[in-house]
């Protein structure tokens, strides 16, 4: 992995944790907000569409776990 590359993904990776706080908390506005950060990012590194999809499935109510690097409960 190269180092931009790596860089992209532990912002992504700290953007999705935010978002996962935010949407926890109840602050729809900020979470919106680091979504369309998370987006923009993923329009510039396609590995970053990963961690995108593990947000947009917070964001509708699936639960698992927001952190990148902790495995999601099985159903």
């Amino acid at each position: 992995m190269n180092s931009d590359l790596g860089s992209c993904l532990r912002l992504a990776r700290g953007l999705l944790r935010l978002y996962g706080l935010a949407v926890a908390s109840k602050h729809r506005g900020v979470a919106d907000h680091l979504l369309c950060a998370l987006e923009q990012l993923a329009k510039s590194e396609p590995a970053i569409e990963q961690v995108l999809d593990r947000a947009y499935l917070w964001g509708i109510g699936h639960h698992g776990s927001v952190d990148p690097h902790t495995p999601r409960a099985e159903p």
